[in-house]
Protein backbone atom coordinates (compact mmCIF):
# COMPACT_ATOMS: atom_id res chain seq x y z
CA UNK A 1 0.00 0.00 0.00
CA UNK A 2 1.15 3.54 -0.60
CA UNK A 3 1.93 4.26 3.00
CA UNK A 4 3.27 1.02 4.20
CA UNK A 5 1.87 -2.00 6.00
CA UNK A 6 5.52 -3.13 5.96
CA UNK A 7 7.67 -3.97 8.97
CA UNK A 8 11.39 -3.38 8.42
CA UNK A 9 13.85 -5.88 9.87
CA UNK A 10 17.55 -5.28 10.31
CA UNK A 11 18.39 -7.25 7.20
CA UNK A 12 15.71 -5.34 5.37
CA UNK A 13 17.48 -2.14 6.34
CA UNK A 14 20.76 -3.58 5.19
CA UNK A 15 19.27 -4.60 1.87
CA UNK A 16 17.76 -1.17 1.34
CA UNK A 17 20.98 0.61 2.21
CA UNK A 18 23.79 -1.40 0.66
CA UNK A 19 22.50 -4.46 -1.19
CA UNK A 20 20.93 -4.38 -4.66
CA UNK A 21 17.20 -4.93 -4.65
CA UNK A 22 16.08 -8.54 -5.02
CA UNK A 23 14.72 -9.39 -8.46
CA UNK A 24 11.11 -10.55 -8.64
CA UNK A 25 10.43 -14.27 -8.68
CA UNK A 26 9.64 -14.00 -12.37
CA UNK A 27 13.08 -12.65 -13.23
CA UNK A 28 14.93 -14.77 -15.76
CA UNK A 29 18.40 -16.13 -15.00
CA UNK A 30 20.92 -16.98 -17.69
CA UNK A 31 24.42 -18.43 -17.55
CA UNK A 32 27.04 -16.76 -19.76
CA UNK A 33 30.32 -18.50 -19.09
CA UNK A 34 31.21 -17.72 -15.47
CA UNK A 35 28.66 -14.91 -15.34
CA UNK A 36 25.09 -15.27 -14.08
CA UNK A 37 22.78 -12.68 -15.63
CA UNK A 38 19.38 -11.84 -14.12
CA UNK A 39 16.79 -9.90 -16.11
CA UNK A 40 13.76 -8.34 -14.45
CA UNK A 41 11.72 -5.20 -14.55
CA UNK A 42 8.61 -3.25 -13.69
CA UNK A 43 5.73 -1.50 -15.42
CA UNK A 44 3.63 0.85 -13.29
CA UNK A 45 0.61 2.85 -14.39
CA UNK A 46 -1.30 5.22 -12.13
CA UNK A 47 -4.36 7.43 -12.54
CA UNK A 48 -4.48 10.53 -10.32
CA UNK A 49 -7.44 12.89 -10.03
CA UNK A 50 -7.40 16.07 -8.00
CA UNK A 51 -11.18 16.22 -7.76
CA UNK A 52 -11.06 19.40 -5.64
CA UNK A 53 -7.97 21.53 -5.35
CA UNK A 54 -6.99 22.60 -1.82
CA UNK A 55 -7.98 26.23 -1.31
CA UNK A 56 -10.02 26.96 -4.42
CA UNK A 57 -12.07 23.74 -4.39
CA UNK A 58 -11.91 23.69 -8.19
CA UNK A 59 -11.54 20.41 -10.06
CA UNK A 60 -8.30 19.68 -11.87
CA UNK A 61 -7.15 17.43 -14.66
CA UNK A 62 -6.76 13.67 -14.49
CA UNK A 63 -3.12 12.63 -14.75
CA UNK A 64 -1.86 9.22 -15.87
CA UNK A 65 1.80 8.94 -14.82
CA UNK A 66 3.56 5.84 -16.13
CA UNK A 67 6.90 4.24 -15.33
CA UNK A 68 8.82 1.38 -16.92
CA UNK A 69 12.05 -0.19 -15.67
CA UNK A 70 14.34 -2.89 -16.97
CA UNK A 71 16.82 -4.35 -14.49
CA UNK A 72 19.94 -6.20 -15.61
CA UNK A 73 22.18 -7.77 -12.98
CA UNK A 74 25.41 -9.64 -13.73
CA UNK A 75 27.04 -11.71 -10.98
CA UNK A 76 30.72 -12.00 -11.79
CA UNK A 77 33.57 -13.80 -10.07
CA UNK A 78 35.21 -12.89 -6.75
CA UNK A 79 32.06 -11.33 -5.28
CA UNK A 80 31.66 -8.68 -7.99
CA UNK A 81 28.22 -7.75 -9.33
CA UNK A 82 27.09 -5.11 -11.79
CA UNK A 83 23.58 -3.65 -11.98
CA UNK A 84 22.08 -1.51 -14.73
CA UNK A 85 18.52 -0.14 -14.53
CA UNK A 86 17.25 2.06 -17.38
CA UNK A 87 13.96 3.79 -16.63
CA UNK A 88 11.33 5.63 -18.66
CA UNK A 89 8.86 7.90 -16.84
CA UNK A 90 6.20 9.92 -18.59
CA UNK A 91 2.59 11.10 -18.51
CA UNK A 92 0.04 9.53 -20.84
CA UNK A 93 -0.90 11.89 -23.65
CA UNK A 94 2.35 13.85 -23.58
CA UNK A 95 4.94 14.42 -26.32
CA UNK A 96 2.65 13.87 -29.32
CA UNK A 97 1.16 10.68 -27.87
CA UNK A 98 -2.25 12.28 -27.31
CA UNK A 99 -4.90 13.87 -29.49
CA UNK A 100 -4.25 17.59 -29.89
CA UNK A 101 -0.63 17.26 -28.71
CA UNK A 102 -1.52 19.19 -25.55
CA UNK A 103 -1.85 22.41 -27.53
CA UNK A 104 1.74 22.31 -28.76
CA UNK A 105 2.65 23.86 -32.09
CA UNK A 106 3.50 21.00 -34.45
CA UNK A 107 6.01 23.23 -36.22
CA UNK A 108 8.06 23.69 -33.07
CA UNK A 109 10.62 21.23 -31.82
CA UNK A 110 9.58 19.60 -28.54
CA UNK A 111 11.24 17.14 -26.20
CA UNK A 112 10.48 13.49 -26.90
CA UNK A 113 10.17 10.66 -24.42
CA UNK A 114 13.59 9.55 -23.23
CA UNK A 115 15.09 6.76 -21.18
CA UNK A 116 16.98 7.75 -18.04
CA UNK A 117 19.57 5.76 -16.13
CA UNK A 118 17.97 5.08 -12.75
CA UNK A 119 20.75 2.82 -11.42
CA UNK A 120 24.17 1.87 -12.73
CA UNK A 121 26.61 0.56 -10.14
CA UNK A 122 28.97 -2.25 -9.22
CA UNK A 123 28.87 -4.12 -5.92
CA UNK A 124 31.98 -5.66 -4.38
CA UNK A 125 31.40 -8.13 -1.54
CA UNK A 126 34.12 -9.06 0.97
CA UNK A 127 36.90 -7.17 -0.88
CA UNK A 128 40.46 -8.37 -0.33
CA UNK A 129 39.14 -11.13 1.91
CA UNK A 130 37.62 -8.76 4.47
CA UNK A 131 34.40 -10.45 5.55
CA UNK A 132 31.06 -8.62 5.85
CA UNK A 133 32.31 -5.55 3.96
CA UNK A 134 30.49 -4.21 0.91
CA UNK A 135 31.54 -1.50 -1.56
CA UNK A 136 28.85 -0.11 -3.83
CA UNK A 137 29.80 2.57 -6.38
CA UNK A 138 27.77 4.38 -9.02
CA UNK A 139 24.17 5.52 -9.36
CA UNK A 140 22.10 3.75 -6.70
CA UNK A 141 19.06 3.92 -4.45
CA UNK A 142 19.85 4.93 -0.86
CA UNK A 143 17.33 4.52 1.98
CA UNK A 144 18.03 5.19 5.65
CA UNK A 145 15.86 3.70 8.37
CA UNK A 146 12.29 4.88 7.97
CA UNK A 147 13.25 7.28 5.13
CA UNK A 148 12.61 10.52 7.02
CA UNK A 149 16.02 11.94 6.09
CA UNK A 150 17.27 10.09 3.00
CA UNK A 151 15.08 8.02 0.67
CA UNK A 152 14.69 6.82 -2.91
CA UNK A 153 11.00 7.80 -2.56
CA UNK A 154 9.62 5.01 -4.71
CA UNK A 155 6.21 6.69 -4.94
CA UNK A 156 7.62 9.28 -7.35
CA UNK A 157 6.89 8.79 -11.02
CA UNK A 158 10.65 8.88 -11.50
CA UNK A 159 11.99 7.68 -8.15
CA UNK A 160 15.20 9.04 -6.70
CA UNK A 161 18.69 7.61 -7.04
CA UNK A 162 21.99 9.14 -5.95
CA UNK A 163 25.41 9.14 -7.61
CA UNK A 164 28.12 8.15 -5.20
CA UNK A 165 29.97 5.44 -3.32
CA UNK A 166 28.86 3.52 -0.25
CA UNK A 167 31.02 1.53 2.17
CA UNK A 168 29.20 -0.85 4.47
CA UNK A 169 29.97 -3.34 7.22
CA UNK A 170 27.30 -5.83 8.32
CA UNK A 171 27.79 -7.23 11.83
CA UNK A 172 24.85 -9.64 11.83
CA UNK A 173 22.32 -9.04 14.60
CA UNK A 174 24.54 -6.43 16.19
CA UNK A 175 24.34 -3.78 13.54
CA UNK A 176 25.13 -2.25 10.21
CA UNK A 177 27.67 0.54 9.70
CA UNK A 178 27.66 2.57 6.51
CA UNK A 179 29.25 5.65 4.97
CA UNK A 180 27.98 7.26 1.77
CA UNK A 181 29.38 10.12 -0.29
CA UNK A 182 27.37 11.38 -3.21
CA UNK A 183 26.65 14.22 -5.59
CA UNK A 184 23.12 15.58 -5.32
CA UNK A 185 23.89 18.06 -8.09
CA UNK A 186 26.97 18.52 -10.26
CA UNK A 187 26.42 20.91 -13.14
CA UNK A 188 27.56 24.27 -14.42
CA UNK A 189 23.94 25.36 -14.81
CA UNK A 190 21.81 26.70 -11.97
CA UNK A 191 20.00 23.86 -10.18
CA UNK A 192 18.25 25.81 -7.47
CA UNK A 193 17.92 29.17 -5.76
CA UNK A 194 18.13 30.00 -2.09
CA UNK A 195 15.73 32.40 -0.37
CA UNK A 196 17.91 35.38 -1.29
CA UNK A 197 17.76 34.47 -4.97
CA UNK A 198 21.36 33.25 -5.09
CA UNK A 199 21.99 30.24 -7.35
CA UNK A 200 23.03 26.87 -5.95
CA UNK A 201 25.22 24.96 -8.38
CA UNK A 202 26.77 21.81 -6.89
CA UNK A 203 25.57 19.94 -3.81
CA UNK A 204 27.61 17.25 -2.01
CA UNK A 205 26.05 14.75 0.40
CA UNK A 206 27.86 12.91 3.22
CA UNK A 207 26.13 10.24 5.30
CA UNK A 208 27.44 8.17 8.22
CA UNK A 209 25.06 5.70 9.85
CA UNK A 210 24.88 2.90 12.39
CA UNK A 211 21.76 0.74 12.42
CA UNK A 212 21.23 -2.19 14.74
CA UNK A 213 18.75 -4.68 16.10
CA UNK A 214 17.55 -5.22 19.66
CA UNK A 215 17.64 -8.99 19.09
CA UNK A 216 20.89 -9.47 21.07
CA UNK A 217 19.12 -7.79 24.00
CA UNK A 218 16.25 -10.26 23.99
CA UNK A 219 13.47 -8.34 22.26
CA UNK A 220 12.56 -7.11 18.79
CA UNK A 221 12.92 -3.82 16.99
CA UNK A 222 15.73 -1.67 15.61
CA UNK A 223 17.71 1.47 16.38
CA UNK A 224 19.62 3.97 14.26
CA UNK A 225 22.13 6.80 14.67
CA UNK A 226 22.82 8.84 11.53
CA UNK A 227 24.62 12.02 10.54
CA UNK A 228 23.73 13.73 7.23
CA UNK A 229 25.86 16.64 5.98
CA UNK A 230 24.92 18.70 2.91
CA UNK A 231 27.47 21.12 1.47
CA UNK A 232 26.36 23.21 -1.54
CA UNK A 233 28.86 25.36 -3.45
CA UNK A 234 27.31 28.53 -2.04
CA UNK A 235 29.15 30.71 0.43
CA UNK A 236 27.87 30.71 4.00
CA UNK A 237 25.53 27.75 3.55
CA UNK A 238 25.92 24.18 4.83
CA UNK A 239 23.55 21.93 6.77
CA UNK A 240 24.35 19.13 9.23
CA UNK A 241 21.65 16.85 10.69
CA UNK A 242 22.20 14.45 13.60
CA UNK A 243 19.40 11.90 13.88
CA UNK A 244 18.53 9.05 16.28
CA UNK A 245 15.69 6.54 16.28
CA UNK A 246 14.59 3.55 18.39
CA UNK A 247 11.70 1.24 17.48
CA UNK A 248 11.36 -1.48 20.15
CA UNK A 249 8.88 -4.33 19.67
CA UNK A 250 7.62 -6.81 22.27
CA UNK A 251 5.62 -9.97 21.60
CA UNK A 252 2.58 -10.37 23.85
CA UNK A 253 -0.30 -12.83 24.04
CA UNK A 254 -2.59 -10.82 21.75
CA UNK A 255 0.06 -9.82 19.19
CA UNK A 256 2.99 -7.42 19.06
CA UNK A 257 3.33 -4.06 20.82
CA UNK A 258 5.64 -1.53 19.20
CA UNK A 259 6.86 2.01 19.77
CA UNK A 260 8.73 4.63 17.78
CA UNK A 261 10.88 7.45 19.16
CA UNK A 262 13.04 9.58 16.90
CA UNK A 263 14.63 13.00 16.93
CA UNK A 264 17.03 15.20 14.98
CA UNK A 265 18.94 18.42 15.54
CA UNK A 266 20.45 20.66 12.86
CA UNK A 267 23.42 23.00 12.74
CA UNK A 268 25.39 24.81 10.06
CA UNK A 269 25.66 28.17 8.36
CA UNK A 270 22.26 29.57 7.39
CA UNK A 271 23.45 32.97 6.19
CA UNK A 272 22.03 32.39 2.68
CA UNK A 273 18.53 31.44 3.85
CA UNK A 274 18.11 33.81 6.81
CA UNK A 275 19.71 36.99 8.13
CA UNK A 276 23.46 37.63 7.89
CA UNK A 277 25.44 35.43 10.25
CA UNK A 278 22.47 33.16 11.05
CA UNK A 279 22.92 29.50 11.96
CA UNK A 280 20.67 26.50 11.42
CA UNK A 281 18.94 25.60 14.69
CA UNK A 282 16.06 23.39 13.48
CA UNK A 283 14.92 20.19 15.16
CA UNK A 284 12.30 17.49 14.84
CA UNK A 285 10.98 14.70 17.01
CA UNK A 286 8.42 11.96 16.71
CA UNK A 287 6.85 9.70 19.31
CA UNK A 288 4.29 6.97 18.78
CA UNK A 289 3.03 3.57 19.85
CA UNK A 290 0.84 0.86 18.41
CA UNK A 291 0.20 -2.84 18.08
CA UNK A 292 -0.22 -5.63 15.53
CA UNK A 293 -3.08 -7.79 16.80
CA UNK A 294 -3.62 -11.54 16.42
CA UNK A 295 -7.32 -11.28 15.61
CA UNK A 296 -9.45 -11.68 12.52
CA UNK A 297 -8.18 -9.57 9.59
CA UNK A 298 -4.84 -9.05 11.44
CA UNK A 299 -5.62 -5.47 12.47
CA UNK A 300 -2.92 -2.93 13.38
CA UNK A 301 -3.21 0.42 15.14
CA UNK A 302 -0.72 3.24 15.65
CA UNK A 303 -0.92 6.68 17.26
CA UNK A 304 1.86 9.20 16.76
CA UNK A 305 2.90 12.81 17.14
CA UNK A 306 5.44 14.49 14.82
CA UNK A 307 6.96 17.94 15.30
CA UNK A 308 8.98 19.83 12.68
CA UNK A 309 10.27 23.07 14.20
CA UNK A 310 9.36 26.38 12.59
CA UNK A 311 11.05 29.72 12.08
CA UNK A 312 9.83 33.10 13.32
CA UNK A 313 12.02 35.17 10.99
CA UNK A 314 14.22 36.51 13.77
CA UNK A 315 17.93 35.71 14.07
CA UNK A 316 18.91 32.08 13.51
CA UNK A 317 16.95 29.86 11.14
CA UNK A 318 14.91 27.51 13.34
CA UNK A 319 12.82 25.60 10.78
CA UNK A 320 13.74 21.93 10.27
CA UNK A 321 14.87 21.02 6.73
CA UNK A 322 14.76 17.29 5.95
CA UNK A 323 17.68 16.57 3.54
CA UNK A 324 16.30 14.22 0.81
CA UNK A 325 13.38 12.42 2.49
CA UNK A 326 10.41 10.35 1.40
CA UNK A 327 7.97 13.26 1.27
CA UNK A 328 5.05 10.89 0.66
CA UNK A 329 5.43 8.90 3.84
CA UNK A 330 4.87 11.66 6.42
CA UNK A 331 2.41 14.52 7.09
CA UNK A 332 -0.49 12.90 5.21
CA UNK A 333 -0.93 11.19 1.86
CA UNK A 334 -2.25 14.31 0.11
CA UNK A 335 1.34 15.61 -0.12
CA UNK A 336 0.33 19.22 0.45
CA UNK A 337 3.31 19.68 2.79
CA UNK A 338 6.98 19.02 2.08
CA UNK A 339 9.37 20.02 4.89
CA UNK A 340 12.48 19.17 2.86
CA UNK A 341 15.47 21.27 1.91
CA UNK A 342 14.49 21.00 -1.75
CA UNK A 343 11.00 22.34 -1.10
CA UNK A 344 12.36 25.26 0.92
CA UNK A 345 14.71 26.19 -1.92
CA UNK A 346 11.79 26.17 -4.35
CA UNK A 347 12.64 22.86 -6.05
CA UNK A 348 9.24 21.29 -5.22
CA UNK A 349 5.63 22.22 -5.99
CA UNK A 350 4.46 21.23 -2.50
CA UNK A 351 4.21 23.75 0.34
CA UNK A 352 7.10 24.26 2.74
CA UNK A 353 5.50 25.60 5.93
CA UNK A 354 8.32 27.74 7.34
CA UNK A 355 6.39 28.08 10.61
CA UNK A 356 6.83 24.31 11.09
CA UNK A 357 4.27 21.53 11.50
CA UNK A 358 2.84 19.54 14.41
CA UNK A 359 1.04 16.39 13.29
CA UNK A 360 -1.11 14.30 15.63
CA UNK A 361 -2.13 11.20 13.69
CA UNK A 362 -3.93 7.89 14.04
CA UNK A 363 -3.57 4.96 11.64
CA UNK A 364 -5.41 1.64 11.34
CA UNK A 365 -4.64 -1.25 9.00
CA UNK A 366 -6.24 -4.61 8.27
CA UNK A 367 -5.82 -7.63 5.99
CA UNK A 368 -9.20 -9.30 5.31
CA UNK A 369 -7.34 -11.93 3.24
CA UNK A 370 -3.71 -12.66 2.43
CA UNK A 371 -4.11 -10.74 -0.83
CA UNK A 372 -6.07 -7.70 0.39
CA UNK A 373 -4.88 -4.84 2.60
CA UNK A 374 -6.86 -1.84 3.91
CA UNK A 375 -5.70 1.31 5.69
CA UNK A 376 -7.18 4.40 7.35
CA UNK A 377 -5.32 7.46 8.58
CA UNK A 378 -6.32 10.69 10.29
CA UNK A 379 -4.06 13.75 10.73
CA UNK A 380 -4.71 16.86 12.82
CA UNK A 381 -2.17 19.52 11.84
CA UNK A 382 -0.98 22.75 13.48
CA UNK A 383 2.05 24.98 12.96
CA UNK A 384 4.91 25.15 15.45
CA UNK A 385 5.13 28.97 15.23
CA UNK A 386 2.14 31.23 14.64
CA UNK A 387 1.31 32.35 11.12
CA UNK A 388 1.51 36.05 10.27
CA UNK A 389 -2.21 36.41 11.12
CA UNK A 390 -1.59 35.09 14.64
CA UNK A 391 -3.22 31.68 14.26
CA UNK A 392 -1.57 28.25 14.16
CA UNK A 393 -4.22 25.85 12.78
CA UNK A 394 -3.38 24.09 9.51
CA UNK A 395 -6.33 21.70 9.22
CA UNK A 396 -7.11 18.01 9.18
CA UNK A 397 -6.76 15.17 6.69
CA UNK A 398 -8.27 11.72 6.19
CA UNK A 399 -6.53 9.04 4.07
CA UNK A 400 -8.02 5.76 2.87
CA UNK A 401 -6.10 3.06 1.01
CA UNK A 402 -6.59 -0.42 -0.41
CA UNK A 403 -4.21 -3.01 -1.87
CA UNK A 404 -4.96 -6.18 -3.85
CA UNK A 405 -2.38 -8.75 -4.93
CA UNK A 406 -3.91 -10.26 -8.05
CA UNK A 407 -0.87 -12.50 -8.54
CA UNK A 408 2.77 -12.57 -7.54
CA UNK A 409 3.47 -10.36 -10.57
CA UNK A 410 0.47 -7.98 -10.62
CA UNK A 411 -0.74 -5.72 -7.79
CA UNK A 412 -3.49 -3.10 -7.68
CA UNK A 413 -3.78 -0.10 -5.34
CA UNK A 414 -6.35 2.62 -4.75
CA UNK A 415 -6.59 5.56 -2.37
CA UNK A 416 -8.51 8.69 -1.44
CA UNK A 417 -7.31 11.67 0.60
CA UNK A 418 -9.40 14.55 1.90
CA UNK A 419 -7.66 17.66 3.27
CA UNK A 420 -9.70 20.37 4.99
CA UNK A 421 -7.49 23.45 5.54
CA UNK A 422 -8.08 25.96 8.33
CA UNK A 423 -8.41 29.67 7.68
CA UNK A 424 -5.14 30.36 9.55
CA UNK A 425 -3.18 28.26 7.04
CA UNK A 426 -5.22 29.45 4.07
CA UNK A 427 -4.51 33.11 4.77
CA UNK A 428 -0.74 32.59 4.58
CA UNK A 429 -0.47 29.83 1.95
CA UNK A 430 -3.73 29.58 -0.06
CA UNK A 431 -4.51 33.21 -0.86
CA UNK A 432 -7.17 33.21 1.82
CA UNK A 433 -9.20 30.39 0.24
CA UNK A 434 -9.91 27.48 2.57
CA UNK A 435 -12.03 25.03 0.59
CA UNK A 436 -11.27 21.34 1.09
CA UNK A 437 -9.28 19.27 -1.38
CA UNK A 438 -9.78 15.68 -2.58
CA UNK A 439 -7.20 13.49 -4.28
CA UNK A 440 -7.99 10.04 -5.68
CA UNK A 441 -5.69 7.50 -7.29
CA UNK A 442 -5.60 3.98 -8.68
CA UNK A 443 -2.45 2.10 -9.63
CA UNK A 444 -1.39 -1.15 -11.24
CA UNK A 445 2.14 -2.55 -10.95
CA UNK A 446 3.51 -5.45 -12.96
CA UNK A 447 6.87 -6.95 -11.99
CA UNK A 448 8.66 -9.52 -14.07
Amino acid sequence: MRKALKVATLMGLAAALIVPSTPSKAADDMEMGNTKVTIGGELRERIEWYANDVGTGEGRDIYIPMRAKLKLKAELSDGVSAVFVPEAAFNAGSHFHGVGTNGLDLNKEVAQDSINIHEAYFLLSNPFGINNVIVKAGRQEVNLGNERLVSSNDWFQEDRSLDGILLGYVAGDYGLAGFFYGKLEDTKGKVGTDKNGEPIYDIDLYVATWQGSFKPFGFGGTYELTDVYINPTVANFDLNTIYARVTPEVDVEFGKVKANVEGAWQSGNADQVAVAGANFKGYMYSVGAGADLNYAWNPSVFVGYDVYSGDDGKGDFNAFLAPVPNVDKFLGAYNQFDQSLGAYLGMSDAKFVKEGIKDLYFKVGANPTEKIGLSFGYHYLKSDKDFSNGGNNIGWEVDLGAFYEYSKNLCFEAGWSHLDPDKDYANDYLNGEDKAGDWIYTQATVKF
